[in-house]
């Protein structure tokens, strides 16, 4: 199993209350990409003490070739560039096996 997970930080620009938004693109869009077997997304509770990131994706995947699949995925993109290039201020992602 291959797990991907994304960390994102908003700019001043994102409207109020936005995960909502991205919340309902993200999980129906998932559900289109066959190779997508567990996805949860959503805003920071805001419980740390440490600074953390606005919002978190977390995407399973049976193996590399799965991921990829998502991550090229015609929708997908579209998503990113809709939802998530006006308001990303920073961007942090990585892939781990388990």
């Amino acid at each position: 199993m291959l797990q991907h997970v994304v960390a994102l930080t908003w700019n001043e620009s994102v409207p109020e209350n936005y995960a909502e938004v991205v919340n309902k693109a993200l999980l129906d869009m998932a559900k289109t990409i066959p190779s997508v077997r567990s996805y949860r997304c959503g805003a920071d509770l805001g419980v740390s003490s440490h600074s953390n990131a606005d919002y978190l994706i977390v995407a399973e995947f049976d193996d590399v070739a799965g991921w990829q699949e998502y991550d090229q995925n015609a929708l997908h993109n579209e998503v990113r560039t809709k939802y998530f290039a006006p308001y990303v201020a920073s961007r942090a992602a990585a892939q781990i096996t388990f």
